[in-house]
């Protein structure tokens, strides 16, 4: 058996992880949950899914659960090397607009990574301030730093 990360094929494939679990409840991808973060697959069924998305399986850092076929080969440990690293450049001309509802740490939160994408974003607010319950509370855990 063979186990590769979710987030890593994820990645790879240019889906979400979502997606991916959506697939594997579907049948799309013959796989099953694995332990912690992972997908189990047997290496056929690993290697049908490198050909279907025309993926390189060298490519996935892959852990081996077991004892596979002879003639499979699987990388027991991680290498850095083996990831391709992708960087995206963000024009900094306005792409869109986003409203978002909600003026609470999650809100603010939302609104700064999707202004930083390069969206206008429109935050909205039913009260007269923002920060949702954090702003009721005096200190927070564990460090008893101030919450606001």
């Amino acid at each position: 058996m063979v186990i590769v990360n979710i987030m890593t094929l994820a990645k790879e494939i240019g889906v979400h992880r979502n997606t991916i679990r959506n697939w594997v409840k579907t049948g799309r991808i013959n796989a099953r949950p694995g332990p912690g973060k992972g997908l189990l697959f047997t290496p056929e069924d690993f290697r049908a899914m490198c050909r279907e998305f025309t993926l390189n399986p060298e490519q996935f850092p892959v852990k081996e659960v077991g004892r596979p076929p002879a003639d499979v080969q699987v990388s027991l440990t991680p290498t850095p090397k083996s990831l391709k690293t992708r960087e995206e450049q963000v024009s900094d001309k306005v792409i869109g607009s986003v409203m978002v509802v909600g003026g609470g740490i999650a809100g603010i939160q939302a609104s700064l990574d999707l202004a930083g994408q390069g969206y206008y974003v429109y935050l909205v607010e039913k009260g007269a301030g923002i920060g949702g319950k954090m702003s009721q509370l005096d200190k927070t855990y564990p460090t008893n730093d101030c919450a606001m």
